[in-house]
């Protein structure tokens, strides 16, 4: 699994999947590097995250889907 710390593009083919906010280290935010699964809003592990904690994914509209 690859991050970045800076929020990719909504309408890219990056999963953008926000997994830190800031810590007590202060190293900042931290977002999935890893490219959109096929048909979905982000790579396989944060699609199957996303609905195992909320049971549905809801996106506003502008957000790329996998290709």
């Amino acid at each position: 699994m690859d991050f970045t710390r800076t929020e990719p593009a909504r309408g890219s083919q990056t999963c953008g999947y926000q997994m830190q906010v800031g810590s007590w280290q202060n190293d900042g935010h931290r977002f999935c590097a890893d490219r959109k699964a096929r048909g979905k809003y982000f790579c396989n592990e944060r699609h199957q995250e996303v609905l195992d904690t909320y049971g549905e994914i809801r996106m506003a509209p502008g957000n790329a889907i996998g290709k």
